[in-house]
């Protein structure tokens, strides 16, 4: 089994996790994210592959569950949760879950590998070095935390890309951040039953 394939059976083990606590504890949900959606392969894969900021990236984006729960006063409130084992977020992905915050008032959270929840607004990021000890060689880095290997040249690229391949290691290239989970504020999942 790859990095990869590892990494996506920790993620199917983390979402099944969050999908049996919303059942045992009666918690209306709906699945909601890109993953979750009925189509032709050959739809998925042009979506995957479109370039625009707006509708593709916004389908590719959104999140895994919708979930439905009361706030202290017993109202219904809603709130959109992805599921991520990993200790970064790509910038696209993070970029699109502000967009939906900002712009459409939707809390956005994050359930992440230590299996507590954390609101996209109050994560924080490891600011990280140029120099790249996989690949040996330095990567750029926007504002300290994002690294961005599609900004270096083609031969460069692709010699990052190999370096990560010839370790074992997955990499899609994008340009991501680690998360700072010393500084990153968490709650744990009974929040959703309020």
């Amino acid at each position: 089994m790859t990095d990869f394939e590892k990494r996506i059976a920790k993620g199917k083990e983390l979402e099944k996790y969050l999908l049996n606590y919303l059942r045992d504890n009666k918690i209306d949900y709906f699945l909601t994210g890109y993953e979750n959606l009925i189509a032709s392969n050959n739809a998925l894969e042009s979506l995957h592959y479109i370039k625009d900021d707006k509708t593709s990236a916004f389908i590719r984006y959104y999140p895994d569950f919708l979930v439905v729960t009361r706030n202290k006063r017993g109202g219904k409130i809603s709130c959109l949760i992805e599921v991520k084992n990993s200790t970064g977020i790509e910038y696209e992905c993070y970029h699109s879950y502000m967009i939906l915050k900002d712009k459409l008032n939707v809390r956005i959270l994050l359930f992440l590998k230590n299996r507590k929840l954390c609101m996209v607004e109050e994560l924080y990021f490891i600011e990280i070095p140029e120099y790249d000890r996989i690949a040996d060689m330095k990567i750029p880095i926007k504002d300290g935390v994002w690294k961005t290997p599609r900004n270096m040249n083609r031969e460069d690229y692709n010699t990052y890309i190999t370096a990560y391949r010839d370790a074992g290691k997955y990499t899609s290239g994008c340009s991501f951040a680690f998360i700072d989970f010393n500084k990153t504020r968490f709650y744990d999942l009974s929040i959703l039953r309020r």
